[in-house]
């Protein structure tokens, strides 16, 4: 990666992509909200597993990488917090690991991370074994510049309650190597050897089939593994996928959230040179389409409104927010909702929609 250097700063600087930005933007969103709410109740984690260099530029305005925005988040909700936050940095390179010392020291903050030198996988796994994977609930994010992640290791990782990870999987190169010659790392990738029959496949096939795979394995052992998909900023040809994996269905849904809020109510990052729906356009079409959906997936059936979530959540592009509200306008006409309770503390009929609530959708 470039250095940049900037007059007056004694730390250099990353190019800023597009893509890296809003990276960043639905990582400090999800981040603090997952500090605050988990937080309440457990000590915590954050361990950025690949931190780099801690700095962008992008026309001269200055950016701030992974590792000072989770310090800043932790020092925005220490006052409403009673538990200890702790931040652990691996990073290989010593040039990005003295940068980052001179980046917290720059922005006056109290945060000391602690830092490890050498690389994720070695580095996690020696943690694990020494804790045998008794840890705090912990928020990983895992950012790499190419592929060399192996399935166990994130299979560890999920074991340990309250856990999450945000994995940036470099669909680019992994489609470019998806070869023979590279069998061991590709088999610790995908936790399987069943990336082979892939390689025969092109185009938009081969992406669905690559991206799927390694959804189904992931799943194998999170509830719930979303992935977005970021192109390149001057074409539309997928770049790479962030991967979200949780097993607490509301930080799946405020994750979609995270990213669509940055995103024009999506949950794909198409680049800015590309067009986009008007605000409310956006809005109609998501509940024509979802009530097409609901209507035709379940026809006839009954189910509580967290049994739809958790069945959906993670399997389509709609936000939660998008289902509430169409649930809503498809009430008294293609579904009936059964309200646990029926009224609210002060007597009324509730009109809100909660986990318990059962939705019937309509039949012949």
């Amino acid at each position: 990666m470039e250095k940049i250097y900037k007059n007056g700063y004694d730390f250099f600087f990353w190019p800023y992509e597009p893509q890296t930005k809003i990276k960043h933007f639905v990582f400090k969103e999800y981040f603090d909200k997952w500090v605050t709410i988990v937080g309440k109740w457990n000590d915590l984690n954050y361990f950025d597993c690949f931190a780099g260099s801690g700095a962008y530029i992008e026309n001269d305005a200055i950016y701030y990488g992974s590792p000072l925005l989770a310090a800043e988040v932790i020092e925005k909700n220490k006052e409403n917090l009673d538990r200890k936050v702790t931040i652990v940095l691996i990073e290989q390179d010593k040039n990005n690991i003295e940068n980052i010392s001179k980046l917290f020291k720059h922005r006056g903050l109290k945060t000391e991370p602690i830092i490890i030198e050498g690389s994720f996988d070695a580095e996690i796994n020696k943690l694990l074994d020494g804790t045998k994977g008794n840890l705090k609930p912990t928020f990983f994010f895992i950012d790499p510049f190419g592929f060399k992640i192996k399935f166990q290791t994130l299979q560890r990782i999920m074991a340990i309650p309250k856990s999450e990870i945000l994995l940036n999987f470099m669909f680019t190169q992994v489609n470019r190597f998806l070869i023979d010659e590279l069998e061991d790392t590709l088999n610790d990738l995908f936790g399987c050897k069943d990336w082979k029959d892939l390689k025969t496949l092109s185009g938009t096939e081969r992406e669905q089939g690559i991206v799927n795979l390694y959804r189904t394995k992931l799943k194998e052992f999170s509830k719930f593994v979303f992935p977005y998909r970021l192109s390149f900023s001057d074409r539309d040809r997928t770049y790479y996928y962030l991967f979200h994996l949780t097993n607490n269905l509301k930080g799946c849904s405020i994750m979609k959230s995270a990213f669509a809020k940055f995103n024009y109510g999506k949950v794909e990052f198409s680049g800015p040179k590309h067009g986009h729906l008007g605000f409310f356009d956006h809005k109609d079409f998501k509940a024509n389409e979802i009530k097409k959906f609901f209507l035709k997936k379940y026809k006839g059936q009954s189910k509580s409104y967290e049994a739809v979530l958790t069945e959906n959540i993670d399997e389509e592009p709609f936000l939660e927010s998008d289902i509430y509200r169409t649930l809503q306008e498809m009430e008294n006409n293609e579904v009936k909702i059964r309200r646990h309770p029926e009224l609210t503390p002060k007597g009324r009929k509730r009109k809100s929609i909660k986990l318990d609530d059962e939705i019937s959708f309509k039949g012949d």
